[in-house]
Parts: structure tokens; C-alpha cells; sequence
């Protein structure tokens, strides 16, 4: 019974839901007459989520190269609430056009926007397995960078769902003779319009105002390169002017019930100390070398730290912020490179495979929590000693007394023996 006890609250600590639950809808390509549209390739998803009283908007798309997510919240007027966006105008080469793509009705005001875009990959030889890629200079080692800005991906409508935004590339064009191609790099995107925890490894805990981001590379041609590592570039871009600063602030914890050997989380803020209010990229300092995602395949993610930057300018104004952020170099935008792997653990090349999983929302970013389980453990590891000790104690004192009640005079006894 007490064996059984223990799987209910096991499985209540995965699978309760609590907090708002907003209603989501999804529109593919608008502004196209149809959801497959050649203008508008390789695809757009502008999603409404919508809560008790704003919504959020999120358009995510790989229009112009760089895979990009944009969020817009805002207030819920009474009329018309949907923004006017126009796919084909958004992959236009006309700057006009791209400017005026995205439009809010009237009374739609906006709370706040942010938005997050991957520039680069850079992929360098690790040939003294310190899988810091800083280590290397440009004449150290031999590196490979490609810029996703030259690359072609899928048509996202053919593999997306309402909640599932799902990106393939394509090819990686002419850059480093076609290196990716079909799925070797996949980037899927999970919308919620709940509070919960994923059900994969490293089990972030989600709300109703994030998306959940699983990046993989797999099956790649490294070329001449033993021992390939890689590292991600990354921008992060926030509504206010360049002088707010961003920050990455990591929280230890001592519970790794959900990740176990991972002991803190990080948060990438676009509001540092008005968090309620500004934009978040988290994650865990954990990646899979398989598929099957396992304690025994993880290895480490890392930063370089956060950089604010002009260099990436190109590849945002290439993005689809852009059409949003019509003045994106006057907007607060902070880049950095995630790197994957650990000394030892084999690199890239063990494996050929390597996923990594971020979460992008509004909001104070959701930490974890301990759960039933073990509240339930811990409860009954400091509870049946003292129970025990106070049951004990009780028996020893009647005990005492009852050998007390049963005692003979000896005096008495010997009286009567003649």
C-alpha cells in the first residue's frame, strides 16, 4: 500500500498543471492565399495565444536564413486583435515592403516585444580535448563557421502543427560543400498554452508564456576533423534602447530529482531585476550525445559570456525581426556562442548526434520547484525515526511501570516459610 502510495505521488508531481491556461490559434503563411505558398518559402507561423487579458504573439520563421522567433505582447482589446502580417512582404527584397509587413490594428497596444535569432554555427577541430573554444585561435586549429543567412531550409508548413513548429534544413548552399543537408539540423519549437513540466530530459518546467526550443545536429560531415566540436551563436533582443543592459544569471539548486547531475539552470534576461516584465532564453547546462536522451549520453553546455554586438547586424537585418524592429540597430541586443561538450566525452565526432534544449518566454522564467515526492521522502525519512523514538520511549516508561505493579516483597514471603 505504502509502495503504491509513493507511484501516485510520483506521478501527481509530473503531471499536475496549475496557473492560467491561455487559447492558442495558428495561421501558416498569412498574407498568402494559401497555406503552401512559394513567396513566402521556406514558411512562416504566426501564432496568437491568448490569455485572460493580453496576448502574446509569437511569429517564428526561417524567412531571409536565420531561424528566428519573435514575441509581442500585448493588451486584449475588445475588437479586432490579430496583427496584419503579410509573409510575402516579410521576404521581400523591397525594404518599404519589409517595414510595413507586420502591422497592429488600432487599439492594439503593445506591452513589450523580444525576440531571438540564431546567427552561426561555428564547428572547430578540438584536437587537445579542452572543449573550451576559446582555447583556439583562427590559426590554432581548423575551424568551419557557417552563417545561416546562406543557408536553405524545408518548407516548415509540411512538418508543423498547431503547438509543433518543426525547421529542417535543406542544404548549407555552397558553404563548405553542402556540409548539411535533409535533417542534419533541426530546430523545433513547442508552444503552451498550460504550466507544466516536459516530459524529456532535462524536464524544464514550462508556462503559458514560453516555448520550448530543441536544437540538433546530426549526421554531419565533419571533413577532416577528428575531434569536431561545436558552438551556436546566439542574439537576444529586447524592445528598449542599447544602453538597458541584458545579464545571465545562474541559480543553484541542491535537488536534481528532474536532472540528475545537473545542480542549477540559467537565464538569459532581457530586464535584469524587472523580470515580471521582460523577455528570458533558459536553459540547463546540459546536452544528449544520443537520441535517446540519458543520464549516461549527457554532456556539458557552456557560454562564452554575453557581448553586445554590431557584427551581427547582417543577420538580423536579414531576419524577419527586422520587419518588426524596423530600427533593429537601436534596440538592446546581446549575442553570445553556446558550446557543447566536456573534456573526455568523446566530441561530436563519438557520436555524430548532439541536442540541446532551451526554453524562450515572458515573464519571471519558471524555476524549479521540489516536488511531492520528495516533500514525500524527505517527510518520511525525518518522520518515522521520530515516531519510532517517541513510540519506543512510550513503551520503555509502561514497561517501568508495569514491572513497578508486579514487584514481591521478599520479607513477607520468607514470613511464612517454617
Amino acid at each position: 500500500m505504502l509502495f503504491k502510495s509513493f507511484i501516485a505521488i510520483f506521478c501527481f508531481s509530473f503531471v499536475h498543471s496549475d496557473g492560467p491556461v491561455r487559447s492558442m490559434t495558428t495561421f501558416f503563411n498569412p498574407g498568402c492565399e494559401s497555406q503552401k505558398c512559394e513567396e513566402c518559402s521556406p514558411g512562416l507561423a504566426y501564432i496568437v495565444s491568448k490569455g485572460d487579458n493580453d496576448i502574446l504573439h509569437y511569429i517564428i520563421s526561417a524567412i531571409g536564413g536565420p531561424p528566428s522567433a519573435l514575441v509581442i505582447k500585448t493588451n486584449k482589446p475588445k475588437g479586432k486583435f490579430q496583427l496584419q502580417i503579410d509573409c510575402k512582404k516579410i521576404a521581400s527584397k523591397n525594404e518599404t515592403e519589409r517595414r510595413e509587413a507586420i502591422i497592429k490594428p488600432d487599439g492594439v497596444k503593445e506591452l513589450y516585444s523580444f525576440g531571438v535569432v540564431f546567427t552561426r554555427l561555428f564547428q572547430y577541430n578540438d584536437t587537445a580535448d579542452k572543449a573550451d573554444i576559446n582555447y583556439y585561435n583562427i590559426n590554432s586549429t581548423a575551424w568551419r563557421v557557417y552563417d545561416f543567412d546562406k543557408f536553405e531550409w524545408q518548407d516548415l508548413t509540411m512538418w508543423s502543427s498547431n503547438d509543433f513548429i518543426v525547421m529542417k534544413v535543406k542544404t548549407s548552399g555552397e558553404v563548405m560543400e553542402r556540409a548539411f543537408y535533409n535533417e542534419s539540423l533541426l530546430l523545433q519549437f513547442h508552444l503552451f498554452d498550460h504550466s507544466d513540466r516536459s516530459t524529456e530530459l532535462p524536464h524544464l518546467q514550462y508556462d503559458a508564456e514560453s516555448t520550448q526550443i530543441d536544437f540538433t545536429l546530426q549526421d554531419i560531415d565533419t571533413g577532416n576533423s577528428s575531434s569536431a566540436r561545436w558552438g551556436l551563436e546566439a542574439v537576444l533582443i529586447g524592445q528598449d534602447s542599447t544602453d538597458k543592459p541584458m545579464s545571465i544569471v545562474t541559480k543553484k539548486s541542491v535537488d536534481d530529482e528532474y536532472t540528475p547531475g545537473v545542480f542549477q539552470v540559467s537565464n538569459w534576461l532581457t530586464r535584469p531585476g524587472n523580470e515580471d516584465n521582460g523577455g528570458y532564453l533558459q536553459w540547463k547546462p546540459v546536452c544528449y550525445l544520443k537520441s535517446a536522451r540519458a543520464r549516461s549520453v549527457a554532456t556539458k553546455v557552456d557560454t562564452t559570456g554575453l557581448v553586445y554586438t554590431e557584427y551581427v547586424d547582417d543577420f538580423l537585418n536579414n531576419s524577419i525581426l527586422y520587419s518588426y524592429f524596423s530600427d533593429i540597430q537601436m534596440v538592446s541586443r546581446y549575442a553570445t556562442n553556446f558550446t557543447f561538450g566536456l573534456e573526455k566525452d568523446g566530441g561530436f565526432t563519438k557520436t555524430n548526434y548532439t541536442s540541446w534544449t532551451a526554453q524562450l518566454g515572458y515573464g519571471a522564467p519558471p524555476m524549479d520547484k521540489v516536488s511531492s515526492l520528495v516533500v514525500g521522502v524527505i517527510s518520511a525519512g525525518l518522520g518515522i525515526p521520530v515516531i519510532i523514538i517517541m513510540f519506543g520511549g512510550l513503551f520503555v516508561v509502561i514497561k517501568k511501570k508495569t514491572a513497578r505493579g508486579e514487584y514481591a516483597d521478599l520479607d513477607k514471603d520468607q514470613s511464612t516459610i517454617q
